[in-house]
């Protein structure tokens, strides 16, 4: 506690920064004095020992009328009545190791990692984006309740297929559909649903030698390729079914067709065209020949040189929108890295995790604090969570500051001030300080102080310079005092 400093009342003790002043009153209690530029106003502090700190930034942050307020506003509670070496620092730490402010920051404060590039694929269904729309309300009248969606890497090209239910047999007899028009893919990214995840669908995809990846976990950014198909076809759907809703089905096929007609911008070539070499004849080039009467007579070519000549055509387009997929990769980074930062996390600190509440799956909430126990790659982490290991992207995950315990307990133990002995100041006394103001200081008391940059709550006790009109005791006195 405040250890009882006997000085002449008023008496000034200049610290090393300008504009602020420390006074000693009759009954020993210290205050720091100087004027505060932005308000123009001058603001007197009670000096506060250690014991009292932890305390005064509770009572500003944590209690009713603190309503854990951030930091600046928390700094301007304390600073308006106490003072101590350090306390910006002291603050800014409370603050920020907060339990309830860090599992209720909000999703978008918390920066986002950098993107990270896919490797590129040039080979058509190499690697294919799969995902489930659904439930779709209302059905159609076939009783379709869901949409399985892919989307190939290389060229784009989307399928679409309805269905009602999405067991792991439906989603595998809809897939051996596309395989028996596409070809058997290689590759296969999609979330964690069951339905791609269970072992009869891991077994199915042994057997056909299709390599199975999966996304982390609460994090469909890492699918978007797919993600974003599935917005375009949703909205297409709506806008199509809108006067036969229960017929939305009928329409997927004629949607394919010009999603699959249409070049895309990141390759700047249709789908159609990158897969089959040659351009789709669609409503447009009918609706042209039946104006112009031209129709083009195709070359005649033998098998072997249609063959050669598709084949040179397919190398090129591909190798163009390998290109411009490099370029919209280089786009889509310098812009998603504008706001983001990079953030690791290192084997055996804590983190919290934003995951659905238990009433809301479509609410997050930050969840924890939980053990980083393993780093995979540069962006996902293995987390402990109470005896079970999962994956998380680091956009899932916010380092947990803990609050030092002997800290905490210092102020639990010392509860509330209360009245002192003689060699102590009454913790009334810091109650009262507007009340004895008038008696004890005027403005002769204090010398005219230039302006400060700010609080000046940077000082430490290394700052503090004593006059020389102290007694060899009373700078003791004090030094203890700064450095309790």
């Amino acid at each position: 506690m405040l250890t009882e400093l006997r000085g002449e009342q008023g008496k000034l003790f200049p610290s090393r920064r300008r504009g602020a002043s420390c006074i000693v009153d009759a009954r020993g209690i210290v205050y720091r004095r100087y004027e505060d530029p932005g308000r123009s106003v001058r603001i007197k502090q009670v000096v506060l020992p250690k014991s009292l700190r932890e305390y005064v930034m509770s009572a500003a942050h944590d209690s009713l009328t603190g309503a854990h307020l951030g930091i600046r506003r928390t700094k301007d509670k304390v600073l308006s009545n106490f003072y101590w070496p350090g306390v910006d620092g002291d603050v800014t730490r409370y603050c920020r190791s907060c339990d309830l402010c860090q599992r209720t920051v909000k999703k978008g404060i918390v920066p986002r990692v950098p993107l990270e590039k896919v490797p590129l694929v040039d080979t058509p269904f190499k690697r294919v984006a799969m995902d489930i729309v659904g439930p779709i309300n209302p059905p159609s009248e076939a009783g379709h309740r869901f949409i399985l969606t892919l989307i190939d890497y290389a060229t784009r090209y989307a399928e679409a297929v309805p269905l009602s239910k999405i067991d792991t047999e439906t989603v595998a007899e809809a897939l051996v559909d596309i395989y028996s028009r596409l070809g058997v893919l290689q590759e296969v990214l999609s979330d964690q649903g069951t339905q791609f995840m269970s072992d009869c669908m891991k077994e199915f995809c042994h057997l056909l030698g299709i390599k199975q990846k999966a996304t982390t976990p609460y994090h469909p950014m890492c699918n978007g390729l797919v993600e974003r198909y599935n917005a375009t076809l949703k909205t297409c759907l709506r806008r199509l079914s809108g006067e036969q809703p229960r017929q939305w089905h009928r329409y997927i096929n004629p949607l394919l067709f010009a999603y699959r007609e249409v070049p895309q911008e990141s390759t700047h070539f249709a789908p159609f065209e990158l897969l089959y070499g040659r351009t789709v004849r669609g409503h447009m080039h009918i609706l042209r020949e039946l104006w112009t009467k031209d129709i083009e007579e195709p070359e005649v070519k033998s098998s072997y040189e249609y063959v050669l000549n598709l084949r040179e055509r397919l190398d090129d387009t591909l190798k163009i929108a390998r290109e411009e997929l490099e370029k919209a990769q280089g786009r889509q980074k310098h812009y998603f890295d504008r706001t983001a930062k990079c953030r690791k996390f290192s084997v055996g600190e804590k983190v919290l995790v934003l995951l659905p509440t238990d009433s809301n799956k479509l609410l997050m909430q930050w969840k924890g604090p939980f053990e980083v126990v393993a780093t995979l790659g540069v962006k996902d982490y293995r987390i402990n969570m109470g005896g079970k290991v999962k994956t998380f992207h680091g956009n899932l995950l916010k380092r947990y500051i803990a609050r030092h315990q002997d800290i905490h307990q210092a102020a639990v133990d010392e509860g509330p001030p209360t009245r002192l002995s003689s060699s102590a100041i009454s913790a009334a006394s810091l109650t009262v300080i507007e009340d004895i103001e008038g008696e004890h200081f005027n403005d002769s008391d204090c010398e005219t102080l230039p302006e400060l940059g700010g609080w000046g709550s940077n000082e430490t006790v290394n700052d503090l310079q004593y006059g020389d009109q102290l007694t060899p005791d009373q700078r003791r006195q004090l030094e203890e005092i700064a450095s309790s």
